[in-house]
């Protein structure tokens, strides 16, 4: 992949896609197998050109991972190359490993980050910068080793120095696995989803070379040929990936041995884009095109079984049909055997009896048209006359549904008066008890004020002679000695009492008098008091003052004998005469409302003859259902007047029509006569050549019977043969394409899937922002010669690597051009 920079160019690092990264072995033989592999995929779908001052920037991922005998990771390192091409100065941050980071080109040069590393590069032509460091991701593929000799496992340091057959199994997988939704065309236009698994698309090869000690060497999947050196060079190519390959490839070699060792090999990876690989695309558009082929398979088997049951059901009518025309047929020839030829000779006979009746017919028809004609005018007056009867019966039968209407709503607006009549009555006759709370209450108001009578008098009394006590005490006793304290503070107490009643009063001369009172019983100023004056002038308030008062509420009240009322009150009987008058009204005003009220109201079932209003409201209703009965039946009478006048008006327009046709055809039948009398002749003639043919007719329909016989035997044949063909083949076509549409469209879209994956998950760290990148995987599998593990030989490992990165520069700057 390939990105153009302006200068300056600033590139940011994407965020980490999937880490993958693999096991390496001998990798100055893989790796340029994997450059080349590798460079027609990485720069699909990127700029093809550099222009002016703008510069190209290419990152190659290079894992090198170092494996024992067995399998087993020991080490792994990530070299990194980024190449540009072009003129001006370019600017990169790029997602790498930072433990042991170094750049292999010199010292410095670049800045590292949380997990990035910067630099800035001055480009004239073409420059590089190429660094290594520790990788610690996740490798994607898993390699597993078996050795057997002779038939019996063996571990690989065990091998040394043995003889016998050896063979070694290599199992290499693709651990990207996952499940995801896939979306397929079910074979009836129908997008459907399904869970499939599906990896990142790897590509891969396992290299070795045996030495001169293996004879016989022999595998079913390896490549094999001389190296030039006495040794066998071995070489198994690996599609990671379905459904064109399988994540899991299994294979190995048969050898011959003596001295034994266990050579060193090398796993070299990549991931790859299946649908744009030359390698791959070829077989995913088999797969998309298998799909297709299935959905229109599915759509032409389901019309040509949908036109087979056709053919079926018109195969079935068919046989209905012969069978029809068989027992038509049959009938036919009973007919014309039985009946159609006897009755010719009959037909002949009566032919010129025919001939009789016609002239006599012909005198009969000119009577006949005279009276149609007399007829045709009387019934063309009854049909004007019935026209207008069945118009003024429809208007009257218009009017009457207004007139029932309004008969329905007097009748209902009775009802409601007498119901309202009736509770009218029912209401009345609970006023006697509704009214007794208020005759209680005036009762209670009597007794009450006969008390206050003889409380007031009493009260009257008893001031009065208070009164005159107390003018006695004050002339008899004109002073008080109070020189104890005791008579001090009673004649205090009762000033304060007198003063407290004082206060009471509104302002006035009896309030002015009971505090001049009160002053002189609170303030003695000497031993004596003079309480004279101050008795009699109390004595006079209650003679002079209250005892008039209370005469006055007395009278208000009421209840005092004839001579003092008339006397004392003027004659008023005050409130206890009230009262008594509305007692005595009470009792009266009940008794006769409520007797007045119902009797004029009256009982449910009274007529007008009782006087009462629910009973001329009751004669009201009864007549008015009588008159509703009678308009009901006026509207459904007239109902059939209109219909009968409108069938009179009809009938008689269609009799006057009739006798105009009458008239006219008896006309026609008199010189139709004629013509039959000539006819009849040749009718005994034509009717002799009848009975002739009807003869050949008869046994020409025995023929055709029996061959319809045979062709209804027949017929099910063809509508069972349908049928089957239906069911046991274009339904099982069906089902097969719609099965084939499926399997490859789930198929392609694993692969579709798949080459998702390996544009967003292909790097194991990324590259700068828009530059062309690849990640390449190369896995050196340690052997087994009994001197210990082999050295990794970074100086030579590190230069075929970074010969890898230049490799696929310079394929990928050719395709530039």
């Amino acid at each position: 992949m390939t990105a153009v920079h302006r200068t300056p160019a600033r590139l940011h690092a994407p965020a980490r896609a999937l880490t993958v990264a693999r096991r390496a072995g001998t990798a100055a033989v893989a790796l340029p197998v994997i450059a080349l592999l590798a460079a027609p995929s990485a720069v699909a779908g990127l700029p093809t050109a550099v222009a002016g001052d703008e510069v190209t920037v290419v990152n190659t991922e290079t894992v090198q991972a170092r494996l024992d005998a067995n399998g087993d990771v020991r080490e792994a390192r990530l070299y990194e190359q980024l190449s540009f091409t072009g003129t001006g100065t370019a600017t990169v941050i790029n997602p790498t490993s930072t433990a042991g980071l170094r750049n292999l080109d010199g010292f410095g040069g670049f800045t590292a980050g949380e997990g990035t590393m910067e630099a800035t590069v001055d480009v004239d032509g073409g420059a590089r910068l190429r660094t290594v460091s520790d990788y610690d991701g996740e490798i994607p593929v898993d390699v597993a080793i078996e050795y057997l000799l002779d038939g019996e496992p063996i571990g690989p340091d065990a091998v040394v120095g043995r003889s016998g057959t050896l063979e070694v199994r290599y199992t290499v997988t693709n651990t990207t696995l996952r499940e995801d939704q896939v979306t397929y065309d079910d074979g009836t236009g129908t997008m459907v989803s399904t869970t499939a698994e599906t990896v990142i698309p790897m590509v891969g090869q396992l290299t070795t070379t045996l030495p001169s000690s293996f004879t016989a060497v022999s595998s079913e999947q390896a490549s094999i040929a001389g190296d030039g050196r006495g040794g066998t060079k071995l070489s198994f190519t690996m599609t990671l990936f379905g459904p064109i390959g399988s994540p899991t490839a299994s294979f190995g070699y048969t050898a011959e041995i003596s001295g034994g060792v266990i050579p060193p090999a090398n796993v070299s990876a990549l991931p790859v884009t299946p649908l744009t690989s030359p390698s791959f695309k070829g077989g995913a558009a088999s797969y998309a095109s298998g799909a297709a082929s299935g959905v229109a398979l599915t759509a032409g088997a389901t019309e040509i079984d949908a036109n087979l049951l056709k053919l079926r059901d018109g195969a079935a009518q068919l046989l209905d049909g012969l069978q029809q025309l068989q027992v038509g047929a049959q009938s036919l020839s009973t007919g014309l055997n039985d009946s159609a030829a006897p009755g010719a000779q009959e037909l002949a006979t009566g032919a010129a009896k025919l001939d009789d009746g016609a002239q006599e017919l012909g005198s009969g028809a000119f009577r006949l048209d005279a009276g149609a004609k007399a007829l045709a005018a009387g019934a063309s007056k009854a049909a004007t006359g019935a026209g207008e009867l069945h118009a003024g019966l429809a208007t009257a039968g218009s009017k009457a549904p207004a007139l029932l209407a309004g008969l329905q709503q007097v009748q209902g607006g009775l009802d409601k008066v007498d119901a309202g009549l009736g509770l009218m009555y029912d209401q009345i006759g609970t006023l006697p008890t509704q009214a007794q709370p208020l005759v209680d209450g005036v009762a209670a108001l009597r007794a009450g004020v006969s008390q206050l009578q003889t409380g007031a008098q009493s009260l009257r009394t008893t001031a009065t002679q208070l009164g005159g006590l107390l003018t006695a005490l004050g002339s008899t006793h004109p002073s008080v000695v109070v020189a104890d304290g005791g008579n001090a503070t009673v004649l205090a107490q009762l000033g304060g009492y007198i003063s407290a009643v004082a206060a009471s009063k509104p302002a006035g001369p009896e309030r002015d008098t009971l505090n001049a009172i009160a002053a002189m019983y609170s303030s003695p100023v000497g031993p004596t008091v003079d309480l004279g004056p101050g008795l009699q002038t109390l004595g006079s308030v209650l003679t002079t003052g209250v005892v008039p008062g209370l005469w006055s509420l007395q009278c208000g009240l009421g209840g005092l004998d004839t001579a003092t009322t008339t006397a004392v009150c003027g004659g008023a009987t005050g409130l206890a005469g009230g009262l008594a008058q509305v007692d005595g009204g009470l009792a009266q005003l009940v008794a006769t409302v409520v007797g007045n009220v119902q009797g004029g109201v009256g009982t449910d079932g009274q007529t007008a003859a009782d006087g009462t209003l629910r009973g001329g409201v009751g004669s009201l209703q009864s007549g008015t259902a009588d008159i509703l009965v009678g308009a009901q039946t006026l509207l459904d009478g007239l109902g059939r007047l209109s219909a009968g006048a409108s069938a009179l008006s009809a009938g008689s327009s269609t009799l006057s029509a009739g006798t105009a046709s009458l008239s006219t055809g008896a006309g026609d039948l008199a010189a139709g006569t004629g013509r039959l009398t000539a006819g009849t002749s040749a009718l005994a003639a034509g009717s002799a050549d009848l009975a002739t043919g009807l003869r050949d007719a008869a046994d020409g329909s025995v023929l055709l019977a029996d061959g319809l016989t045979e062709a209804s035997a027949g017929a099910p044949a063809l509508v069972d043969g349908a049928q089957r063909l239906s069911t046991e083949g274009t339904s099982v076509l069906v089902e097969t394409g719609a099965a084939t549409a499926a399997d490859y469209g789930v198929r392609y879209a694993v692969i579709e899937a798949g080459n998702e994956r390996a544009l967003s998950e292909g790097m194991a760290y990324g590259a700068p922002e828009g530059a062309a990148a690849s990640t390449a995987y190369s896995l050196d599998i340690a052997g087994a010669d009994g001197s210990g593990a082999s050295s990794f030989g970074r100086g030579a490992a590190a230069a075929a690597l970074f010969a890898l990165g230049s490799i696929a520069a310079g394929l990928w700057r050719k395709r530039l051009v």
